[in-house]
């Protein structure tokens, strides 16, 4: 495993994007079984088998089971701690990191909504955030999400603003052709808010479910994100 000197070498200068093992997989897997709990199920019930259950869902459903996913307060902190060092290294101890870690649901299949390319820059996200994004299982099927490099990123970025243009057909047609990141359970992606990156249907009889959260250290500022959206939080 790289240092976490150089994962942050990675991340922030070079492709702006690092695939690491999560150090403390304990914690994570403590968010995983919190969340299988919340979602309704037995501790003991497999990941899978609510992958399944949740690929039988109707869409208005799955949108229930994430409004009650908001009093789930405690995931951001716990995704955090899972990556203490290494978020130490980027941001340092004082931080602001995201009030609700976002839980992601992506269901197979052409008729589900798919993720066009973006960029965190344009949700208003500060220019000092990183993201950290892991499944709560092997990515194993035929699609998912894919990362553009920094580089790739930065190109197609300014290559919109020369038309004056924020997330038209240039980037758009960036989803095309991508070659997801297959990740397994255990690992974990973290990026900065310039990588453009979206998702493809994927053909699997399983829902695909990932958590992400936002974080950057807190003497730097929020730009146009508030303190709605993020709260104070010191690591150990």
């Amino acid at each position: 495993m790289k240092s976490n000197m150089d994962i942050k070498k990675k991340i922030i200068n070079e492709q702006g994007f690092f695939v690491t093992k999560i150090p403390n997989l304990r914690k994570f897997k403590k968010l995983r079984d919190i969340f299988i709990k919340k979602m309704g199920f037995k501790r003991n019930q497999s990941i899978n088998t609510l992958r399944k259950t949740l690929a039988s869902m109707k869409n208005s459903e799955v949108n229930n089971a994430m409004v009650r996913l908001l009093s789930f307060n405690e995931a951001s902190e716990i995704m955090i701690d899972s990556c203490s060092d290494i978020v130490k290294e980027l941001c340092g101890r004082e931080l602001l990191i995201q009030r609700r870690a976002n839980t992601i649901f992506n269901l197979p299949g052409e008729e589900q909504r798919r993720q066009w390319p973006h960029y965190e820059l344009m949700s208003g996200i500060s220019p000092y955030t990183f993201v950290m994004w892991a499944p709560f299982h092997d990515l194993d099927d035929d699609g998912g999400v894919y990362y553009l490099s920094q580089d790739k990123s930065f190109k197609t970025i300014k290559l919109e603003h020369r038309y004056g243009l924020v997330n038209g057909p240039i980037i758009l047609n960036k989803m095309f052709d991508q070659k997801p990141t297959k990740l397994k359970f255990g690992e974990v992606i973290i990026f900065n808010p310039f990588i453009l990156h979206g998702n493809v249907n994927f053909k699997s009889n399983l829902a695909r479910i990932a958590c992400s959260v936002r974080f950057q250290d807190r003497n730097k500022p929020i730009m146009q994100k508030n303190t709605d959206f993020l709260k104070l939080y010191n690591l150990n």
